[in-house]
């Protein structure tokens, strides 16, 4: 941004509308208010030409003014007001200040001729400036924070603030938690004679460009620019993550490339220098200029009241600006020099502990990011100018897409979260070395990204601080001392990744505190950073297993606690590398010792070694089971030590880079003593026993509960090759006890507040990325819980690590309310005595992430506080998340029991055929018509107007091989394509029985053997529909098959009783119902005696709902989907018919009464099924409503109302209830054998 006057505080306005303005909309002459025919840069020119003369009458007049006289009047009549007439304002002096809430805000003027826009003017001699409150006024707070704290409470959108030396334009912020603003100081624009900074104030602040009124604000200009400011700073964001992965693979290479840098191609050649550990250096590379292009455009280098010739000397010649503006001249590009690399270099040392800084008045950085040694050999090698200026342009500007303008990139106006996004994106790379023509190269690689991690919105970070931290500061705020109470909050992330989540939470702590310390409610940013800081040190904590996202996660705290003169925090004691839910919370749960299931059986372990340990491992559990564990006085001491030197740390000043090394060299000195590494050994041993494979070999390194009991309590001292191997395997495991991490935490009981977005990962996925060992010890320590997906475990360990009366907040999957997600994570919270106060449901992720999520709020204890459910207050909130006391769950019927199937799993692509492929194989064999038949997968069954299968497939059922063997072409098919695929299958029976499914569903088949027809759903639909289809057909493991032939039974599964039962008691994928038959369909209750005995009117509109169906399906050509998506389109129409489906408007118009009557026959069916219950007096309301548990984009359906939808869930239960308890009467119990004493 070429205007040094014209400063963007945050995201009110974007660098690149300032550079495209004169283009923008509303730049004519006609939109100023002048003649269509008249000229705008004319009108500015002279605009100018009178401000200069204003500019020197009114400095004239401040010299014959008192030295102490504020000169208030002077600057408002001599020179605002008349510079804000030759911009069109027409001001009026306000007498009497605006009351608001019972406060009174003193603003000076009002534009009359525009929407009465608020204008604030203090004495340009004020010395409180703008940002402190004035000593001898009787005003509450600064300028700056009255007219900011008025928009807030008022209508109006934006404000004025000036004391005629600086000038601001303020937006209504109330969802912002910093300081906003745009602001041109005047003094400079008139003394330094900037025309150009004139010029983009003129387009900006002319009157025409604020709001009319406050009823169309958001139609004015200036709120135009503001919305495309936030759009072009997420383009920006986009842009900037791949131009920084472009610089990073350019410096790589460029280093490797350079002559000179031998020793560095020789390092990487013998594998001295390791892939990633070089990517750790050119992240730190890059992380170095990102922090000295934000301090630099932030005004934020040198310390306040630094001489200008110092500041301009660091300007000139060593800043990364300076490097920056060369890079935008090309021919400076130049491979055979390399001074610019040099030059660079020594603005690094500059910020040193030990670095020449002082001497143009720098203050030393130092710290990890600023040590000598932090970018390891990069440091000492040599970089060709071409390289580094081509990294810097990619680094410095940005061309926009729609223009194609290049822009600088204004990295003062990027949120700290919004740059923790862009180089978030590096974190999931794998760096690689690679060989070209004899010489070394690097690339980055994708990595996987499996747990559905995201840039966290701030939109969904601001609900969570609301509803959990914002309590725990209310009640900071009531305390004798404030300050001191605020600063005792310990807030944490626990998969904190670049930390946005947790400089979210700084910023509101931060917040308050300046208030408290100021007295002012907006407080200046000075007094902001002073408190930032000051909290980033006391409150903030932060653990992620990635140590790249830990890296960059100080880098951002580093960047927000920022104060010029200062150096950075020291953080290692507080954001830490490990597995959040891989340890021991607390230490009591060391003292359970060493499981039995540690020694279970796991795929590469042999069974007899495994038996052995296990049994020997429950022997001596037994002969302990009513003993407590006892702890050795010597740990005990130990675990004292570690506390107290805790304590000391936390209380070593960080004033100084000195301060700082003291405070590292006091940090290492207790965390790698010889007492932190025997606790460490001791507690790694029974987590080390579940990862260490059970092999014969391994004997000598398993450790069973007797030996583990006797290094806790004494007897013995963890040495040799058995706890060797436990360390070693903790390290690799990155196992994280926080009880030893964090003593100090777990010592007051926990953390007060635990905020996040934990990942999520579900199913067989969680084997195949975490493994075996991980999945046996997690059920373990989280149980009872199954492999639902990786948040119930984050959500368990979060609750395990807050305090009693702390809070907890998170973003998570939409399915954190389904199924045994729900089961295993909020429900066991739910009976340890947590309260969940605040959830939405169904968000859909904002940006291009095909996500939909929940935000939840627990508190850990009884609340009683209101409860928040979707905006709406609520007396309870279930794990459900839904309003009402949770009245217990259903259980399964046997009556249901083997009714419903998943179909096939059969693990090999080879046994499918296109239809061509099957039809060759049956004209060569006709036999072959015995093993190759259609297939369906889901997509067929929702997405195909016909509803056919889209392809075949070979299927031997369970047949031996023998018999399989007798179809030639097709077993033989079969050999060559499964078999290779199969033989890489865990299981042993997968592996022997490759010419069979690996699922046969054997009971599926001999269930629909005899039918002409059974029913079918997608396993994950959008829309809950079953469909009657051939029973010769191969089902895939995508569907469920209902494996009855009766119309009536399809009458009650299609109807929307059974689909708001299925909704609430299955689990989702995404937005899409996630059908679970041992959830919703074993425990639905079906109409009293149907399964025992027909009913024909409920098969005779069974029927006739189907049947219309698929006609309407065959006529408009449309798949089941599309034809639900026009049933629940509230504003149907033939054209909107004509438009989905291509078809005439004649045909259009059928299929448009075709809708309709399907609406009607769905209404009937469901009556239908209510009277089959005997509900008569229950009015289902059909009519287009909010279903809350859809996404919020989507949520309309045609359905039953809300009120109808409760009372059927309601009855459904109650009727399940009483049939399981039938059941369980008329159940003989067994008798259960005796326990001998």
């Amino acid at each position: 941004m070429n205007y040094p006057s014209i400063r963007i505080e945050r995201a009110i306005l974007s660098p690149d509308i300032l550079e495209r303005l004169e283009d923008a909309p509303g730049q004519q002459a006609a939109d100023f208010g002048f003649d269509r025919n008249a000229r705008v840069k004319d009108e500015i020119a002279r605009a100018w030409a009178d401000a200069q003369d204003y500019w020197r009458i009114f400095q004239r007049k401040l010299e014959t003014l008192k030295p102490d006289s504020a000169a208030t009047t002077e600057t408002r009549q001599q020179w605002v007001v008349p510079l804000l007439g030759l911009l069109g304002y027409q001001l009026e002096y306000q007498s009497r200040g605006a009351e608001l809430n019972g406060k009174t805000y003193a603003i000076s003027h009002r534009v009359a001729n525009r929407g009465q826009t608020p204008v604030h003017i203090t004495g340009c001699r004020e010395p409180s400036g703008l940002d402190r409150k004035p000593e001898k006024a009787v005003l509450r707070m600064s300028a700056h924070a009255m007219v900011q704290e008025y928009l807030t409470l008022d209508e109006d959108l934006y404000g004025l603030v000036t004391n005629g030396r600086l000038l601001r334009l303020l937006r209504d912020s109330s969802r912002l938690v910093k300081l906003t603003y745009l602001e041109f100081d005047l003094d400079r624009i008139f003394t330094d004679g900037l025309f150009a900074d004139f010029a983009v104030l003129y387009r900006l602040l002319h009157a025409t460009r604020l709001p009319a009124s406050q009823d169309v604000a958001t139609e004015s200009l200036i709120e135009r620019y503001h919305q495309d400011s936030l759009d072009s700073g997420s383009r920006i964001r986009n842009g900037l993550s791949r131009a920084v992965e472009r610089a990073i693979r350019d410096f790589a290479n460029g280093f490797l490339a350079h002559p000179a840098n031998e020793t560095l191609r020789n390092a990487v050649a013998s594998g001295e220098l390791k892939p990633d550990v070089y990517y750790q250096y050119l992240l730190r590379l890059i992380y170095r200029l990102l922090f000295l292009m934000v301090i630099e455009e932030r005004g934020l280098v040198f310390p306040p009241r630094t001489a200008a010739v110092k500041r301009d000397t660091y300007d000139r010649y060593y800043s990364v600006q300076h490097l920056r503006r060369l890079a935008e001249k090309r021919y400076l590009a130049d491979r055979r020099h390399h001074d610019l690399w040099l030059a660079l270099r020594a603005t690094f040392r500059l910020f040193e502990a030990d670095g020449p800084g002082s001497g143009i008045g720098l203050a030393p950085l130092a710290g990890d990011l600023f040590s000598p040694d932090a970018i390891g050999p990069l440091g000492r090698a040599t970089l060709g100018n071409d390289v580094l200026l081509a990294c810097l342009r990619s680094l410095g500007l940005y061309r926009h897409p729609d223009t194609r303008q290049v822009i600088r990139v204004n990295y003062a106006a990027l949120n700290v979260e919004e740059l923790g996004s862009v180089y978030e994106g590096l974190l999931k790379f794998n760096p690689v070395f690679g060989l070209e023509a004899g010489a070394p190269t690097f690339d980055l690689q994708p990595g996987a990204d499996d747990t559905q991690s995201h840039y966290t919105d701030d939109d969904l970070v601001q609900p969570l601080i609301k509803h959990s931290l914002d309590y725990l500061i209310a009640e900071k705020l009531k305390e004798r001392d404030p300050e001191q109470a605020l600063l005792s909050l310990r807030v944490a992330d626990i998969s904190c990744g670049s930390g946005h989540i947790l400089l979210a939470a700084a910023r509101r702590i931060a917040t308050q505190l300046a208030i408290v310390r100021t007295g002012e409610e907006q407080p200046s940013p000075s007094a902001f950073r002073a408190a930032i800081r000051d909290v980033i040190r006391e409150c903030i904590y932060g653990v992620d297993l990635n140590p790249l996202a830990v890296e960059l996660c100080k880098v951002a705290l580093w960047l927000e606690a920022h104060n010029p003169g200062e150096p950075l925090n020291f953080l290692d004691h507080h954001i830490k590398c490990g597995n959040a839910i891989v340890g021991f919370a607390r230490r009591e749960e060391v003292e359970r010792g060493v499981p039995d299931e540690a020694f279970v059986t796991m795929p590469g372990d042999d069974k007899e070694t495994a038996a052995l340990v296990r049994k020997r491992n429950k022997a001596e559990r037994k002969d302990h089971a009513t003993g407590q564990l006892p702890l050795a006085p010597a740990i005990q001491k130990q675990l004292d030590d570690i506390l107290r030197g805790w304590h000391e740390l936390s209380i070593l000043p960080e004033r100084t880079p000195e301060d700082i090394a003291a405070k590292k060299r006091r940090y290492q000195d207790f965390t790698q003593s010889q007492d932190a590494w025997l606790l460490n050994q001791i507690a790694a041993i029974p987590i080390a026993q579940f990862y260490l494979p059970k092999i014969p070999t391994n004997l000598p390194k398993l450790i069973t509960d007797a030996e583990f009991r006797r290094y806790w309590n004494g007897e013995h001292s963890p040495q040799g090759q058995a706890t060797a191997a436990a360390w070693v395997l903790g390290e690799q495991k990155h196992v994280f006890h926080w009880f030893l991490e964090f003593p100090e935490i777990i010592q007051r009981g926990g953390f007060d507040c635990i905020l996040g977005n934990p990942p999520y990962l579900g199913g067989q996925a969680l084997s195949g990325t975490y493994g075996h060992a991980f999945c046996t010890y997690a059920k373990w320590e989280y149980a009872p819980a199954g492999l639902s997906d990786l948040v119930v475990f984050f959500v368990r360990r979060i609750y395990g690590l807050l305090r009693p009366g702390g809070f907890t907040a998170f973003i998570t999957t939409n399915s954190i309310k389904d199924g045994d997600i729900r089961k295993d994570g909020l429900e066991q919270v739910l009976a340890q005595g947590g309260t969940i106060t605040f959830a939405v449901r169904g968000i859909k992720w904002p940006g291009r992430a095909n996500l939909v999520v929940s935000l939840v709020a627990l508190h850990k204890g009884v609340w009683r506080g209101k409860r928040v459910l979707d905006g709406m207050d609520v007396p309870v909130i279930s794990a459900y998340f839904e309003g009402d006391e949770d009245e217990g769950e259903p259980k399964s019927l046997q009556e249901n029991t083997k009714r419903v199937f998943q179909g096939s799993i059969f693990l090999g692509e080879g046994f499918l055929l296109t239809h061509a492929e099957a039809a060759r194989l049956i004209e060569a064999d006709p036999r072959n018509r015995d093993v190759v038949f259609p297939v369906l997968i889901g997509q067929d069954l929702n997405s195909n107007p016909d509803q056919g299968a889209g392809r075949s497939i070979i299927n031997f059922f369970d047949w031996p091989m023998e018999r399989a063997q007798s179809y030639v072409a097709a077993f033989e098919r079969v050999l060559n394509l499964v078999k290779p695929e199969r033989e890489k299958a865990s299981r042993e029976a997968r592996r022997e029985r490759w010419w069979q499914y690996a699922e046969r569903a054997t009971g599926l088949y001999n269930a629909i053997r005899s039918r002409e027809r059974c029913f079918v759903a997608a396993a994950t639909t959008k829309y809950l529909n079953f469909s009657a289809l051939p029973s010769n057909y191969v089902f895939t493991h995508a569907v469920y098959v209902f494996t009855t032939d009766r119309w009536d039974l399809y009458a009650v599964v299609q109807s929307t009783l059974h689909e708001v039962w299925a909704r609430k008691y299955s689990g989702a994928l995404k937005q899409d119902l996630r059908y679970s038959p041992s959830k919703c369909f074993d425990t639905f209750p079906f109409p009293e005696g149907l399964w025992q005995t027909a009913n024909p009117a409920l098969a005779g509109i069974g029927e006739r709902y189907h049947e219309h169906r698929r006609g309407l399906m065959r006529q408009l050509w449309l798949g089941l989907t599309d034809i639900y998506n026009l049933f629940h389109t509230r504003d149907l129409t033939p054209a909107v018919v004509a438009k989905i489906s291509k078809k005439s408007p004649e045909d259009a118009e059928a299929g448009y009464q075709g809708v309709l009557e399907l609406r009607r026959l769905h209404r009937e069916l469901d009556n239908a099924i209510r009277d089959a219950y005997g509900w008569t007096d229950l009015n289902l309301g059909h009519d287009f409503h909010e279903v809350e548990t859809l996404p919020e984009n989507d949520r309309v359906r045609y359905t039953i109302s809300p009120a109808a939808r409760k009372e059927v869930l309601r009855r459904l239960l109650a009727l399940n209830h009483q049939r399981t308890a039938s059941q369980e009467a008329s159940t003989p119990t067994k008798a259960g054998k005796r326990k001998s004493k």
